[in-house]
């Protein structure tokens, strides 16, 4: 059992705003497991563990250890609203084919937004 390392991921989920149905939806780690995780630090399947670090933008090394790592977003800032988490568990829900062709929409909307090819 690793207290530290259960306060710092239910730290993190807290701090994003996001509630343990937002992170089940996001990384596919079951809310009864994640529970456990924040209130008794369990051990973790190294699959969870990435999805949580990719999710907070955080390195490994500070999820696990809680050693001072910049954050790899930058910002700190992870899901900001409601729309991006909603685009987020659609996303997630695609298969592969599906996705292509979001992502082919995307770049001929961004192409009539800037006509210019400047990003």
């Amino acid at each position: 059992m690793d207290k530290a390392f259960a306060a710092r991921i239910k730290r993190l989920r807290i701090d994003s705003g996001l509630n343990q149905v937002d992170i089940q939806a996001a990384t596919g780690i079951d809310r009864t497991y994640l529970s456990r995780m924040e209130s008794k630090g369990i051990p973790t399947a190294w699959n969870k563990m990435c999805a949580l670090a990719d999710l907070y933008g955080v390195s490994l090394d500070y999820l696990r250890h809680g050693q001072t790592v910049p954050s790899l977003e930058g910002s700190g800032e992870i899901i900001k609203d409601a729309d991006e988490r909603s685009l987020l568990r659609m996303w997630r829900a695609m298969n592969e084919g599906e996705r292509m062709a979001l992502r082919a929409v995307a770049e001929r909307l961004a192409d009539k937004a800037d006509p210019s090819g400047a990003a």
